[in-house]
């Protein structure tokens, strides 16, 4: 087990990796790997910082329920535009750069958090802070460049997984934080202190993003787009990455580390390529214009419009309840707010193996059914999410704690496994349009996360009520829309 944690990285003729060290930082590919969801953990971490000291903040500047539901969706919506827009952007500058930019740029409004004194001033900054949830497609973008189509949805799952656990996270280490804080300053200034280590940590992982990792199998995103137009030219061409780590040979598609001596190369079947699904080349230097007319193709395409829709039901569901679960049993079961939000982190920290379970399911049913496999393993657990959400709006109203926790890693497991399974298609929607589908979905699991967050708002604390009708939405798209899904010709049913 050790071994094939450590063992030599395995790729395919174009470079992409077709096993899992995931102890080993020798190739390129794991370093991508393991960067991109460290990356968006942190992104997450930060995004999500404001909820766990959601009590101490608004009973120290005297902020209404209101208000506070209002930073919640605020903190969801500017993200929506952020995503379309950073899909583009990784095709044409690549996810390292991308991921720095975000990184960077979003760790200036998280240490403004403390410098807000109302109701207003936390919602603007708060919408500011958004920008941080587009990490997301840079994310699933850098993934997709480094694995093979047969392990892709994996890939995809685990990066997405262990990044959604910043918000979980969150909850863990800004509270313990905040209550050492408080015993040598007093509320007011240890809330405000605490938000300067999302800060920090944003700044120190864009730090290494751009120096510990590259963009491709094949060394530097922009490096690479530069010898692929001298290579039409003059034929054979070489480059060195950024780090002088790997040397690349384009044509020949076989690259070198300082590390190890080389790479060995997995040259898949053609039959089993076909079996698994292609991922062809991302396009890398459309205009302004190309990218526009591309962009409102593939969102008239029906399976995107579908999981888009899917997505809003998963990754969306899980962003409204990131922002609220503390809460929920915090007044549902009268608990201290340190209690509730340590309940409440059991919920964003499942994504350890969650989404991983869901992109695992995708890949293990499309070795036997293809890519009717996909959309099979997303059937079943978007019905099982449905089902227990609705389970879980029940037990609420039996008001027995232990029985609610216990339902709450359920629908939770099953919230961010679909999560998994839906990037576990993607890729193979639109493969020359990667970035921009990527982006499209996911910035549609932000509009969940908004329309679920207005929910919550208008039911207030009768959870229940919203717990139901998610559960009932869920279950709508996930019949109803794997029903209708075609992915590259193939449905559920051929």
């Amino acid at each position: 087990m050790f071994k094939s944690l450590t063992a030599e990285i395995l790729v395919d003729q174009n470079g992409k990796a077709t096993n899992f060290p995931l102890l080993s930082f020798r190739s390129p590919n794991m370093r991508a790997f393991h960067m991109s969801w460290l990356s968006f953990m942190i992104a997450f971490f930060s995004w999500f910082a404001v909820p766990p000291l959601a009590t101490a903040i608004s009973s120290d500047l005297k902020i209404s329920a209101s208000d506070m539901y209002d930073s919640n969706v605020s903190a969801v919506a500017v993200t929506i535009v952020a995503r379309i827009v950073v899909g583009p952007l990784c095709e044409h500058w690549g996810p390292r750069r991308v991921m720095v930019a975000l990184l960077v740029c979003g760790s200036i409004p998280a240490a403004m958090v403390g410098l807000v004194e109302n109701g207003a001033g936390l919602i603007a900054i708060r919408c500011i802070i958004g920008i941080l949830g587009a990490t997301f497609v840079p994310c699933q973008f850098w993934a997709t460049q480094m694995f093979s189509p047969a392990r892709v949805g994996t890939a995809n799952a685990l990066v997405g997984g262990w990044g959604n656990m910043g918000a979980g996270l969150s909850y863990l280490v800004l509270m313990g934080i905040f209550q050492g804080l408080q015993r040598v300053v007093s509320t007011g200034i240890a809330w405000r202190l605490t938000f300067l280590f999302p800060t920090l940590a944003c700044l120190i992982v864009a730090f290494m993003d751009f120096f510990l990792a590259v963009d491709s199998p094949n060394g530097d995103w922009l490096a690479v787009r530069r010898v692929e137009r001298d290579t039409s030219v003059h034929g054979d061409a070489s480059i060195q990455s950024s780090g002088d780590e790997e040397k690349v040979q384009v044509t020949k598609i076989e690259t070198y580390d300082t590390n190890i001596d080389r790479r060995t190369v997995f040259v898949l079947p053609k039959d089993q390529a076909h079996e698994v699904g292609s991922l062809q080349d991302v396009r890398k230097d459309e205009t302004f214009t190309q990218t526009l007319a591309s962009y409102g193709r593939t969102l008239m395409r029906p399976t995107v419009l579908i999981l888009c829709c899917q997505y809003a039901c998963s990754f969306g569901i899980e962003l409204s309840i990131d922002n609220i679960i503390g809460s929920v049993f915090l007044n549902t079961y009268k608990l201290e707010a340190s209690t509730a939000a340590y309940i409440g982190s059991i919920f964003g920290l499942l994504n350890i193996c969650s989404r991983f379970t869901g992109g695992l399911l995708s890949d293990t049913l499309a070795k036997k059914l293809q890519l009717r496999g996909r959309i099979l393993a997303q059937l079943i657990l978007m019905s099982l999410e449905g089902a227990f959400l609705i389970g879980f709006s029940f037990i609420l109203d039996e008001n027995l704690l232990y029985r609610a926790i216990i339902m709450m890693v359920c629908f939770s497991f099953f919230v961010q496994a679909v999560c998994g399974s839906t990037y576990g298609i993607v890729p193979f929607v639109d493969p020359a349009n990667t970035g921009k589908v990527m982006g499209l979905v996911g910035s549609f699991g932000n509009v969940g996360g908004l329309v679920f967050g207005l929910l919550f708002k208008s039911f207030g604390i009768q959870y229940h009520m919203s717990f139901l009708i998610l559960g009932i939405c869920t279950l709508t798209s996930g019949i109803l829309g794997c029903a209708l899904l075609r992915v590259q010709g193939r449905m559920l049913w051929n």
